[in-house]
């Protein structure tokens, strides 16, 4: 089992509906960590951020990036 506070890569086949961690089949939560976070050297460009978007394991914590972004704006 992973660390949960460790995101690891994860590609995604057809489908993803189980935590590879623990087997866990009943979904996901989600979190969204600022890509620019704790980087003062990007410039702002606009009012735009870019998440990256975390799935989270409910049962066992394990955390996944599946390589899923979004933009948000003020």
């Amino acid at each position: 089992m992973p660390d949960p506070g460790e995101i690891r890569s994860l590609k995604i086949g057809t489908e993803l509906k189980a935590c590879p961690a623990c087997g866990y089949k009943s979904g996901f939560h989600t979190s969204f960590l600022n890509i620019n976070a704790g980087n003062a050297s990007v410039p702002i460009r606009s009012t735009r951020e870019v998440y990256r978007i975390i799935l989270i394991c409910p049962e066992c914590g394990a955390r996944y990036d599946v390589g899923w972004k979004a933009p948000f704006s003020e």
